[in-house]
């Protein structure tokens, strides 16, 4: 039971200390990088009401760049304009928030948006109303019908009311080995089916697809406009926010578009409140209007006592100042009777000393008399190609640091008190 309770222990320390390496660091960039503890942020609320209004203009954007790409990548930057951002101290042009696409990404849109190939069957006229595709079976679709099929045309409903259901697909007379139509199902999309058997018999009313012409810019738009959120393509999918403390992203194919101070709504908050999902636009900010600012400073005299100044500043510009006196008075305390140890305390700690000197662990805690925990705690900013420049402020650390020098110190005390009061024993 006990190794168990020491395990359990033991992973509930490691949890913690992982806390303070993986979470905390979010806040440490804003509190060591701000020179004037103030940053001004958007929170993710504004962002996504922000990017809800671009993305029409986004898409359309990322349509052109996609149409005009050959083989590259392609990105999409929501900048800050000329207007209203100066005022702010935000330089004109800085990344918000980028769409990127990489080489893989393009070359995907490209096939999906693009208009389906004429297709032909032998001994067979076309006759279908509204747009059809003819698909050639996948891995996945032979293996979802057994490869029982080859081959399956998705078609339009019929043009003419009632509304759309199985009754309303067009029929036509196929060749020999096409049979339909049917509702589209696993591994299909469209309207109403046709599908052609494997079999060898009706290799003879095999199709015969052509390649289909590449996505116009209209097409494109039209496609990633309509993906749903979820989807790897879409522009929700592939959104980054960049703001004052990293660098986009460079594609080979890159363009702008500018949004207006009153487009991103932001706001001015201390530092250490800078949270892990908001957009950093600003890390010196000015404090805002009417912020309290408060000095205080602590003179200690030659006795016990402490006198500590609090000078506030209102927000009126009045100027209010407190004085607070601490200290402790100490009197002679001496044991006329009672049988209890002789000895004093010194003589006492003195002889527990030298019971415990031949341990090694006496010498040990000599080690701590040369311990000294920094006043500051250091930071490092690592710079890097690809993500730019960031701070890393150990200060966010801080409570683990803490942790570890409470350890230290209990396992001191323990140490300490079985010197004192217990002896060798």
């Amino acid at each position: 039971m006990r190794k168990k309770l020491t395990l359990a222990l033991y992973l509930v320390f490691v949890d913690f200390v992982s806390m303070n390496l993986v979470v905390f660091p979010a806040y440490a960039f804003q509190v060591s990088s701000s020179t004037t503890g103030y940053v001004r942020v958007a929170s993710q609320a504004a962002v996504s009401t922000m990017l809800a209004a671009q993305r029409a203009a986004s898409v359309a954007s990322l349509a052109t760049g996609i149409s005009a790409s050959t083989a590259g990548s392609v990105a999409v930057r929501l900048v800050a304009s000329s207007v209203g951002w100066p005022v702010l101290g935000i330089v004109a042009g800085m990344t918000l928030a980028m769409y990127l696409y990489d080489q893989t990404k393009v070359a995907a849109i490209k096939a999906a948006a693009a208009p389906p190939g004429p297709w032909s069957v032998p001994g067979y006229t076309n006759g279908f109303v509204g747009t059809t595709e003819m698909h050639a079976a996948t891995a996945a679709f032979t293996a979802a019908y057994g490869g029982l099929y080859d081959f399956w045309v998705s078609t339009a409903y019929m043009p003419s009311p009632p509304a759309p259901n199985a009754f309303t697909c067009q029929y036509q007379t196929m060749p020999n080995g096409w049979i339909g139509p049917y509702s589209a199902g696993q591994e299909m999309t469209g309207q109403c089916i046709y599908l052609h058997y494997a079999n060898a018999a009706y290799n003879g009313s095999d199709p015969v697809m052509a390649p289909s012409s590449p996505a116009t810019q209209s097409q494109l738009a039209t496609y990633l406009g309509g993906l749903p959120a979820n989807n790897p393509l879409s522009v929700e999918s592939n959104t980054t926010l960049v703001g004052a403390q990293a660098q986009p992203t460079p594609a080979d194919s890159t363009s702008s578009t500018p949004v207006p101070e009153s487009g991103l709504a932001t706001t001015v908050v201390p530092a250490t409140s800078v949270q892990p999902t908001d957009l950093v636009v600003n890390p010196n900010a000015n404090p805002p209007t009417g912020t309290v600012t408060t000095n205080t400073q602590t003179q200690s005299t030659t006795n016990t006592k402490t006198t500590t100044t609090t000078t506030t500043t209102n927000p009126n510009g009045s100027v209010t100042t407190t004085s607070t006196e601490t200290g402790e008075e100490t009197a002679p305390v001496s044991c006329a009777a009672g049988n209890h140890e002789q000895r004093s305390f010194g003589s006492i700690l003195q002889d527990h000393m030298n019971l415990w000197a031949g341990s090694g662990l006496l010498s040990a805690l000599n080690l701590l008399k040369t311990l000294t925990w920094p006043t500051a705690i250091p930071t490092y900013s690592l710079q890097s190609n690809l993500l730019g420049t960031f701070t890393l402020d150990f200060s966010a650390w801080s409570g683990m640091l803490t942790a570890i020098r409470s350890i230290i110190i209990a396992i001191a005390g323990f140490v300490a008190y079985r010197m004192i009061f217990v002896g060798a024993r």
